[in-house]
């Protein structure tokens, strides 16, 4: 009996186990089969990510201001890699084991996703590596495009850089456009046209076996490159131009004034974009990011500095257009000026004094009394709109950041420091100093709507097609009769005896101007020098600044001409301008 029993006993076991166990297989193979499949196939097929191109940026003719260059990157997939290959990858990539371990540790969005262990390795170890790629699971080589600035301390500024995607990034863009190893411009040009440049990334489907060995590639899109960005700027004429700057904080800029089309915008010192690219340059980065000189600071559109005597024109228009002065208007010059006989000096450059001054003799030899004086007849609010006409104080458009500088007035005083404004101030005012801070960008867009009469002109690093400056409209703000006295004081800045720009006079050319030399105590002022040339038909406006250079008459000046005469080598070599000698006017009768 108890035999029997406990064989009926064992029956329920045997039969309860197998029942179980159709069960089990009815569940796996029946209502979760399609899971274990689609898991199978995620075992079985990797896809691996191919970088586009990014696009190429070039100047006005061609030439190459940032392109791709080829470059071998290890990658690995952490769920094939086997940890006993761990010591052989080691001593082929010359990296410890920890920086391995940590490199296929770090944390992903998802499974099965590549990451990098080493960038930009030799061709002959990329080569040995797939010599070596059966013995190495989840190994693989890919050629990608690295970005690479061939000019390299040149323009970094506009051009900018590109960096890596972070987690937060990566979290928060288009996963069908952002992958987990994409790039991203950082700054400059990189940033602000990144889709343009970026294209559309690609990818290969292929299966692998247990090992993670691959055995076919199942599919495969190819990735689209991005397109190349035409820029205005003249690499040619950058390049001469680079020596003039050497140990020089100072900037160059120089437009085209039919279309505002910048042929040079130059910020010097300069940087490398190339170390923000390339891994194993740390100390570069370190040693960039600690440089009291400070070459990623772009003077020419962020740098923010008083005017000095280019903010002149300003207040010649200024007072032309409100009635103020007139061409005849004439002001005494002693070497100083005083709003009372009890109020504070305020003093000229020349000690000695001018003599009797016009509009004319005035802008020629800058004088700080005349400019006292028209500053007094035309108030702080006028100078303030007026300047704020042309472009000072203002948001600048362009396709890079552009500091917005400063322009006070009466309002601003209250507003920023709760007290009034003073009639000292409009006299420090009137000459460029006091509160005012401009841009070097903003000047040459100032000088550059003297020079057309009154065009406000948008400056652009983009090369433009001939139907969009034809369509492009232009609003007049001023006469353009008061403009043309303005130029003609500023013929003379260059091309009169007593001009204080006449270091930049050409002998195959005649060039109008205005020089500038700003205070900026307790160290050197600094050297401003603005123009336009031909002067019989404006082309071009530009403008050259030296921090701490001195003297605007010489210091800027003399860059200015080495600029002139390297555009003329590149541009005009054999063209003969006309150079008509100066009219014989005597200065003490306007």
């Amino acid at each position: 009996m108890n035999f029997f029993k406990r064989l009926f006993v064992f029956k329920i076991v045997i039969y309860g186990l197998a029942l179980f166990l159709v069960l089990n297989l009815f569940q796996t193979q029946v209502i979760r089969g399609g899971y274990y499949r689609q898991a199978s196939e995620r075992n079985r097929i990797r896809l691996i990510p191919i970088q586009a191109p990014r696009g190429k940026i070039i100047d006005r003719n061609g030439l190459v201001f940032a392109t791709n260059r080829p470059a071998y990157h290890v990658y690995a997939i952490p769920e094939d890699f086997d940890p006993e290959d761990l010591p052989a990858l080691s001593r082929l990539l010359e990296m410890p084991s920890e920086t391995i371990r940590e490199r296929l540790s770090v944390p992903r969005f998802q499974a099965l996703i590549p990451v990098i262990l080493k960038k930009d390795v030799p061709k002959e170890l990329a080569m040995k590596l797939e010599e070596r790629k059966p013995g190495l699971s989840g190994i693989f080589i890919q050629a990608e495009g690295v970005r690479y600035y061939p000019e390299k301390v040149l323009n970094g500024h506009i051009l900018g850089y590109i960096g890596k995607i972070t987690r937060e990034e990566y979290q928060n863009l288009d996963r069908d456009t952002f992958g987990f190893h994409s790039y991203l411009g950082r700054m400059g040009l990189e940033k602000r046209f990144d889709s343009v440049l970026r294209g559309e990334d690609g990818g290969r489907q292929i299966e692998v076996n247990a090992k993670g060995e691959q055995l076919s590639v199942l599919s495969e899109k190819r990735p689209v490159s991005g397109s190349d960005l035409a820029l205005s700027l003249d690499l040619r004429l950058e390049r001469e131009i680079v020596p003039f700057l050497a140990g020089k904080k100072a900037t160059v800029g120089m437009m085209d004034l039919n279309t505002g089309e910048l042929l040079v915008l130059m910020s010097h010192p300069d940087f490398d974009p190339n170390i923000f690219i390339e891994s194993d340059r740390d100390e570069d980065r370190i040693r960039l990011l600690q440089d009291k000189d400070h070459p990623l600071l772009n003077r020419a559109t962020q740098g923010v500095y008083p005017s000095g005597s280019v903010f002149k024109l300003v207040t010649a228009l200024a007072g032309l257009e409100t009635g103020k002065i007139t061409r005849y208007s004439t002001f005494q010059c002693k070497g100083f000026f005083r709003l009372s006989p009890h109020s504070r000096i305020f003093k000229c450059w020349e000690p000695e004094g001018h003599g009797s001054m016009s509009l004319f003799t005035a802008l020629e030899r800058s004088c700080n009394v005349y400019f006292y004086n028209v500053g007094r007849l035309v108030g702080e609010k006028d100078l303030s709109r007026y300047a704020k006409m042309l472009g000072l104080g203002e948001p600048l458009s362009l396709e890079i950041p552009a500091a917005d500088g400063l322009i006070p007035s009466a309002e601003w005083k209250e507003e920023r420091y709760g007290r009034q404004w003073y009639a000292g101030e409009t006299i420090s005012f009137a000459i460029g100093q006091g509160y005012v801070l401009v841009t070097p960008l903003q000047i040459l867009r100032l000088v550059a709507t003297v020079a057309t009469e009154g065009k406000v002109i948008n400056p652009t690093l983009i090369k433009r097609l001939k139907d969009e400056v034809e369509k492009e409209k232009h609003e007049f703000f001023a006469s353009r009769e008061s403009f043309k006295l303005i130029k003609q004081g500023m013929l003379q800045v260059v091309e009169s005896k007593y001009g204080t720009g006449q270091l930049a006079r050409m002998d195959f050319m005649r060039v109008a101007a205005k020089t500038g030399t700003a205070q900026a105590p307790p160290n050197k002022p600094h050297a401003w020098f603005t123009g336009f040339f031909p002067y019989e038909n404006p082309q071009y406006a530009i403008v050259v600044f030296v921090e701490h250079g001195g003297s605007g008459g010489l210091a800027a000046a003399t860059i200015a001409k080495k600029v002139i005469a390297s555009w003329h080598k590149l541009y005009t070599p054999d063209q003969t301008f006309e150079k008509p000698a100066l009219p014989p006017v005597k200065w003490d009768e306007l």
